[in-house]
């Protein structure tokens, strides 16, 4: 097994991701996932991560809403009052800050996930790792190997 294996995901995740919470509405996602470039937005609410929203469940509403384009007005109505907390995926599978590269991975395949939220003990956020990171890790492995 090699050293980037066994690296903690602590040593690669995003810290402190921009969040959302369950009582915002799905315009707010709408503004961060344009804004921002996120695929995925954590849940989190006093402090504890609660649920996941991605850019999927985002394009899953607007696609049902948004299927009448003579209703424009209607559906930023409904965009408007749709909460997080309907549309979030809760009960997330997570990784501690000391979980290895290698259990990301293998969740990651058995799974399909794109994004991991990295949180301690007590539910509280502290990063996020998604496949793109992973991706950043690997093509390091790779240039390190190509130079040798």
């Amino acid at each position: 097994m090699s050293i980037t294996a066994e690296l903690p995901v602590s040593r690669i995740m995003t810290p402190k991701p921009t969040t959302v919470a369950p009582n915002d509405t799905m315009d707010t996602v709408r503004q961060l996932l344009e804004k921002g470039g996120f695929h995925h937005l954590p849940v989190v609410e006093g402090g504890k991560l609660v649920g996941l929203i991605s850019y999927t469940d985002y394009l899953r509403l607007i696609r049902n809403v948004f299927s009448n384009p003579q209703e424009t007005r209607a559906n930023e109505r409904v965009l408007h009052a749709t909460l997080v907390k309907d549309v979030m995926t809760e009960h997330l599978l997570c990784l501690s800050p000391n979980d290895t590269v290698e259990a990301a991975l293998r969740i990651f395949k058995a799974n399909q996930f794109h994004s991991l939220p990295v949180v301690d003990e007590h539910q509280h956020l502290l990063g996020i790792v998604t496949t793109l990171d992973l991706m950043r890790v690997l093509e390091t492995v790779f240039l390190e190997e190509l130079r040798r």
